[in-house]
């Protein structure tokens, strides 16, 4: 594909937003967009602006992307956590990205790009338009965060449509768009989108540092847009990405800027590990959540695949299996699931992670409800333990996740941490070294439900992994392919 252009780019379309602001923050980021209007009347006013930023979070929170497809349901599918799923009968062919599942990938690739034209959008007039934007902190707050943005849903692209990077870093990835305009724009290379979303990174975390409030909970005297900063790009967010695309990079410099980086929102005291007993009082974690969607009546969505579903349907595995993912029923994690019976005598296992019941709606302090977590702060834990060198530094930063879930430390295995685990791992030998193995083992009991888990098996090239619905992994499975280049970028709003 080495000089692919796109032949047609998306025809620009006048941005959806909310028809007005709500004093609470709750309120606001809960309407929803109802009329287009002229993009030169909506950034003449400062609100306009805000307007236009939730309009990309309430993009974002659709069913298409990270309120269903991108987290808990078709991600989760591929990574192996399910043994039942909504007209799910052959799990081999959740991987044929160009048959049984090619709508899916296409309107995902075409979802996020569309609201990437519109922030490129917001960009061009959040600097062409300054002068409107009048409240202290407000310009570099809003840019900073369009930016990281930006970044954010590159590299998920990059992630999806790219090939498996430690592998082919010099691969044909996607295209990186910088503004809003017809110009065609060229499919780039893993290792150049990665640096691309990383220069966007640091751009937004030089805006927001110092203008960002920093205000993580509800505050009555706060302007609803300096209030709630995890349910937006804030700053700690722009700087767990960097950690995340540092991690990702994987030579030795950025492996100890992904450390320095995860180290920093660990000790930045906003974010704290949820303790044993909270977790099965509020398994959505809000304590640890740097970056979030809030999504409206979602336990209407949620339920559909996690309560009303028929046991045949509903997204689940069997008791045993996860059983033996969070080895034995100690774990705090393992006990946020419920029993369902099946036909033959055998149960079911389903989590309750989104359930809403036990989330208030008070303005008191923030509880979690209707969110989804895009970011939490044990895949801070996570890549400090993957990017120190000293074997039992990593584990410490494992045990510190792993103490809160179990009350007791687990991690032990140091010696030939660096060396081909000879262990099989649920059953399964990956190939992988004892400190790959035990970060794998943490993220698929962490992450559960949340859409990260492909990724971690994508970035290390597992050809084998717990549940594997193939006999083996490749990068054909890993490797979305990109539509064809007829398809036009952002036709779906």
């Amino acid at each position: 594909m080495e000089g692919f252009i796109v032949k047609k780019i998306f025809i620009p379309l006048l941005l959806l937003v909310p028809a007005a602001l709500s004093t609470s923050c709750g309120e606001w980021l809960d309407v929803q967009p109802k009329t287009s209007v002229e993009e030169e009347d909506l950034f003449s006013r400062e609100y306009g602006f805000k307007d236009a930023l939730t309009g990309f979070y309430i993009k974002m929170g659709k069913t298409g992307l990270y309120g269903q497809n991108l987290t808990y349901y078709y991600m989760d599918m591929l990574g192996g956590l399910y043994e039942s799923a909504p007209d799910v009968y052959d799990w081999s062919t959740i991987y044929a990205y160009d048959g049984t599942y090619q709508s899916t990938v296409n309107s995902i690739y075409s979802d996020i790009y569309n609201v990437i034209a519109n922030i490129n959008n917001f960009l061009k007039f959040v600097d062409q338009n300054r002068q409107v934007i009048t409240t202290e902190n407000y310009y570099e707050t809003m840019k900073g965060e369009a930016l990281g943005l930006r970044a954010f849903l590159h590299f998920d692209l990059l992630r999806l449509f790219g090939p498996v990077y430690r592998e082919n870093p010099q691969g044909d990835a996607i295209p990186y768009r910088l503004s809003f305009d017809n110009v065609a724009t060229p499919v780039l290379p893993a290792s150049e989108v990665l640096d691309l979303v990383i220069a966007d990174l640091l751009e937004a975390e030089k805006l927001l540092d110092g203008h960002d409030s920093e205000i993580f909970d509800y505050d009555n005297s706060a302007d609803p847009f300096t209030e709630m900063r995890q349910m937006r790009m804030n700053v700690w967010a722009v700087r767990a990405m960097l950690a995340r695309a540092y991690c990702y990079k994987g030579d030795d410099e950025s492996r100890e800027l992904a450390r320095q980086y995860a180290i920093d929102v660990i000790e930045c005291g906003h974010f704290t590990l949820s303790s044993y007993d909270n977790i099965t009082v509020a398994p959505i974690l809000p304590s640890e959540q740097i970056f979030s969607l809030y999504i409206d009546d979602y336990y209407q969505i949620v339920d559909e695949v996690f309560v009303n579903a028929s046991a045949s349907n509903i997204l689940s595995a069997y008791e045993s299996t996860v059983r033996t993912w969070y080895e034995g029923d100690t774990d705090a994690r393992y006990r946020t699931f419920r029993r369902v019976s099946v036909d033959g005598g055998q149960y079911k296992r389903v989590s309750q992670k989104y359930r809403q019941d036990n989330y208030s709606s008070s303005r008191d302090t923030y509880s979690g409800l209707n969110s989804q977590p895009l970011i939490r702060l044990p895949e801070m834990y996570y890549i400090a333990a993957e990017c120190t060198a000293n074997p039992e530094t990593a584990a410490s930063y494992l045990d510190e996740v792993i103490s809160t879930r179990t009350g007791r430390y687990d991690v032990t295995v140091t010696t030939g941490f660096d060396q081909t685990d000879t262990r099989l791992i649920y059953g399964v030998d990956t190939g992988q070294t004892v400190r790959t193995n035990e970060l794998m083992k943490e993220y698929l009991k962490e992450y559960y439900g949340e859409g990260q888990l492909f990724f971690f098996y994508k970035r290390f090239g597992f050809r084998v992994f717990p549940n594997c619905p193939v006999d083996e992994m490749n990068e054909a499975r890993y490797k979305m392919p990109l539509p064809d280049d007829e398809y036009t970028f952002g036709n779906n709003n």
